[in-house]
C-alpha cells in the first residue's frame, strides 16, 4: 500500500509487525526434494548430474549435492554455478568407486536465508563408470542448408565438455554459386544434441565451410575424440555434399503481439558474433483509427542462431499513450515484406528473397511476474502450510486473475521469454515486512503511473527514490503480517487490525497440527480443512497483491489528484480501498463476504488502458 505522510500511517494501512524470529517445527521446515536425476550412461570424470528438484527457493543458492556408497564412502560436489543444479563427477569419485555398476544416495545439503542448513531426503540412484568409451558415426549432415544450421551426426559415444573434446572434421571442397572449388580442411566443435543423449552429436554447420556465401560443400565427415588425458581416437569417416542456400525467412511468430512483445522471426541462414544479420521491412501500417502510412525501415534484431532472430516491439511515451516506436501507434496491422540481409566480418553483404509477411500489433497487455522469495517459504509453517509450497503459487496466480478478470492482465509465475525487461511488472512476495512496520504490502514503485505507461514497475526490493520522499523504501507483498489477524498470532506485532475470530477459525486447525502433502493434495479427513486454509492464505495473498498492482496501473481515483492512493471511504468489496476498510473475509474470499471487484470509475479507466482480454 502507498500510503499518505501522517500520523496515522500504520492505522490506515491496518497492517501488523513483524514476526519473530522463532524457527519452526523442524518437520515443517520447507526443503528441497530429489525428483530426477540425468546423466550420460556410462560415466566418466567430468560426466554432469543434471538434478531436478522441488522446493528451490527454500535455500539462498544451489546446494551441495553429497554422494554416499559403500564403495566410495561420502564424498560431496559441488555446482557449476550459483544458480546451475547440475554436478560433474569428480575424480576423485570416480576413482573411489571403480568401474561398474554402484548404488549411491545422493543428498542435496544447502542452506536457508536465515542461515540454516538444509537438506534434502535420499534419493538412491545408480552410478554407471566406465573407463574407456566407444565411438562411432553412423550417419552425417546432407543435402541443402543455411548457414549456422544445426547438424545431427548419428553414433556412439558423444561426449560432454568437461569428459574431454569432440570435433568433426570436414575434408573436401567448397564451390561458391559461379566460383572454383578450393580446398577445405575444418574442425567443428560436437555437443551432445540432448544432455545425456551419446548416440546423437549436433555440429553447427558455420561459416567455417567456405564463408557467408551460398554454395556447395563436398566432402568427408570425421569424428575425432579426445578424452581428458588421453590420445584423440577417429572414427571411420562419412562422405556427404551440403548445398548452402542464401539467407531466408519462414515467419513472424506470433504474428499478433503487443507492445514491448518478442516477435521470433524464423528462418534459415541467419549471422550473428563476427557477422550480423539486418530486416528491412517494406508496406503499409494500418493504424486501429483506420489511418495508414507507408512502412520501409531497417531493422536490427537480436542474434539468437541460424534458425532465429528476435526483435521487440519497442514502445515509447506520446502525450498519455503508449505507441510502437516503428509504427508511432498502439494498434494496427503491417502487411508487406521481410528481406533478409546478412554482412558476415569481411562486410560481404548477401540479400534473400522478401518474404510476405503480415504483424498485428494488438492491444496493451500488462504482463506480470511474481516472485516468491526464500522467507515467503519460511514463513509457510507459521501458518501450518509449509507442505504448500508449489500448490499455493498458482492459487494465487488464479486469486489476482480472477480480480482483474475482466481486463488484459497475464499473471506468470516463470520469467517471461515472450515479453521484453520493460514488458512486464514484477512483485515480490516474501515473509515478514522488511521496513519492520508489519504491512501486508507496498507498492514503492515511483508515483501513480495514471494511465499505466510504464509496464515494467518493479513492486519490491528498495526504491532509493520513494526513500527519499519519506515512504518506506522496501515494496512487495509480506505474508507474515497476516498473522496478526490471529488472537494469537506467535509474533511481535505493532499497531495492526483487530484480531478476526474467522482467521483462527480457519488457521488454527493447520496451525495446531500442520497440514501434511497427502491432505494438501486432497486426501484424508481432515482434506476439506486443510483445502479451506490453503484458498483463504492464496486468497488473501492474492488479493493484496492484487491491490498492490492497482496502484502500480494508476487505480484509485485514476481522474483525480496524483497524491490519492486509495478510494475515499469504505465500500462494499472495493480492492483499492485502505486497508483498515478491507476485513479479512473480504480479502480470503469467504462465504457471506462481499467479493473483490473495483469500484468507481476504476473499471471504466482500465477499460480504457487495459480493456477486454
Amino acid at each position: 500500500m502507498r500510503p499518505a505522510l501522517t500520523g496515522a500511517l500504520l492505522a490506515a494501512l491496518s497492517v501488523a509487525g513483524c514476526g519473530d524470529d522463532a524457527a519452526p517445527p523442524t518437520a515443517d521446515v520447507v526443503r528441497p526434494r530429489i525428483l530426477a536425476v540425468r546423466a550420460s550412461v556410462p560415466q566418466l570424470p567430468g560426466t554432469a548430474l543434471r538434478v531436478t528438484a522441488s522446493n528451490r527457493d527454500s535455500i539462498v543458492a544451489a546446494p551441495r549435492l553429497r554422494v554416499e556408497s559403500t564403495a566410495g564412502g561420502e564424498i560431496a560436489l559441488y555446482p557449476r554455478s550459483a544458480d546451475e543444479w547440475t554436478y560433474e563427477l569428480t575424480a576423485r569419485l570416480v576413482d573411489a568407486l571403480g568401474p561398474g555398476r554402484h548404488a549411491v544416495d545422493l543428498i542435496l545439503e544447502g542452506e536457508s536465508s536465515s542461515g540454516e542448513e538444509r537438506l534434502s531426503d535420499v534419493f538412491p540412484y545408480e552410478l554407471e563408470i566406465a573407463e574407456d568409451l566407444a565411438f562411432a558415426l553412423t550417419e552425417v549432415p546432407s543435402g541443402s542448408v543455411f548457414r549456422n544450421e544445426p547438424g545431427i551426426l548419428l553414433g556412439d559415444g558423444v561426449l560432454e565438455a568437461a569428459e574431454g573434446s569432440m570435433v568433426a572434421r570436414f575434408d573436401g571442397t567448397f564451390t561458391a554459386d559461379g566460383g572454383s572449388p578450393s580446398a577445405l580442411t575444418v574442425e567443428l566443435p560436437v555437443s551432445q544434441a540432448e544432455p545425456g543423449d551419446r548416440a546423437r552429436g549436433l555440429v553447427i554447420l558455420g561459416t567455417e565451410l567456405g564463408g557467408s556465401l551460398p554454395g556447395t560443400f563436398e566432402g568427408t565427415v570425421t569424428l575425432v575424440a579426445t578424452l581428458a588425458g588421453r590420445l584423440p581416437v577417429e572414427t571411420a569417416s562419412r562422405p556427404t555434399t551440403l548445398r548452402f542456400q542464401p539467407p531466408a525467412i519462414f515467419s513472424l511468430a506470433p504474428d499478433d503481439a503487443a507492445l514491448e512483445h518478442v516477435v521470433r522471426i524464423r528462418g534459415g541462414g541467419f549471422l550473428g558474433g563476427e557477422g550480423v544479420t539486418l530486416v528491412r521491412l517494406d508496406g503499409t501500417f494500418t493504424a486501429g483509427d483506420g489511418g495508414s502510412s507507408a512502412v520501409t525501415e531497417e531493422l536490427f534484431p537480436t542474434f539468437v542462431d541460424g534458425e532465429t532472430l528476435e526483435w521487440v516491439l519497442d514502445a515509447e511515451t506520446q502525450g498519455d499513450a503508449l505507441v510502437s516506436t516503428l509504427f508511432g501507434a498502439t494498434e494496427g496491422v503491417f502487411q508487406g515484406t521481410a528481406t533478409p540481409v546478412t554482412i558476415d566480418a569481411t562486410d560481404r553483404e548477401q540479400l534473400g528473397d522478401p518474404a510476405p509477411v503480415e504483424l498485428t500489433l494488438g492491444p496493451v497487455r500488462q504482463v506480470v511476474l511474481l516472485r516468491f522469495l526464500p522467507g515467503f517459504y519460511e514463513s509457510l509453517p507459521r501458518f501450518g502450510l509449509a507442505a504448500a509450497a508449489g500448490e499455493v503459487e498458482e492459487r494465487v496466480a488464479e486469486r489476482i486473475e480472477s480480480i482483474f478478470g475482466a481486463w488484459r492482465v497475464d499473471v506468470r509465475l516463470e520469467r517471461p521469454e515472450d515479453v521484453s525487461a520493460a514488458g512486464y511488472a514484477r512483485v515480490e512476495i516474501g515473509g515478514p515486512d522488511p521496513n519492520g512496520l508489519g504491512l501486508f504490502g507496498y507498492d514503492n514503485s515511483p508515483g501513480k503511473d495514471v494511465g499505466n505507461l510504464r509496464l515494467f514497475d518493479a513492486i519490491g526490493g528498495a526504491n532509493a527514490e520513494t526513500q527519499a520522499d519519506g515512504y518506506p523504501g522496501f515494496g512487495g507483498v509480506f505474508v507474515e503480517s497476516m498473522l496478526m489477524w490471529s488472537s494469537h498470532p506467535d509474533m511481535e506485532g505493532g499497531a495492526g487490525p483487530e484480531p478476526d475470530p474467522l482467521f483462527d477459525e480457519i488457521f488454527d486447525p493447520v496451525r495446531e497440527r500442520h497440514a501434511t502433502a497427502a491432505e494438501i493434495a486432497g486426501s484424508g479427513a481432515r482434506a476439506t480443512v486443510v483445502q479451506r486454509a490453503l484458498d483463504a492464505l492464496a486468497a488473501a495473498i492474492g488479493e493484496t497483491t492484487a491491490h498492490e498492482l492497482g496502484h502500480s496501473f494508476g487505480l484509485a481515483a485514476p481522474y483525480g489528484p496524483a497524491t490519492t492512493f486509495h478510494n475515499m471511504g469504505d465500500g462494499n468489496g472495493c480492492l483499492m480501498d485502505s486497508g483498515g476498510s478491507r476485513p479479512f473475509g473480504e480479502r480470503a474470499d469467504q462465504p457471506g463476504y462481499a467479493q473483490t471487484g473495483l469500484c468507481g470509475d476504476a473499471a471504466t479507466y482500465l477499460d480504457e488502458i487495459l480493456g477486454n482480454p
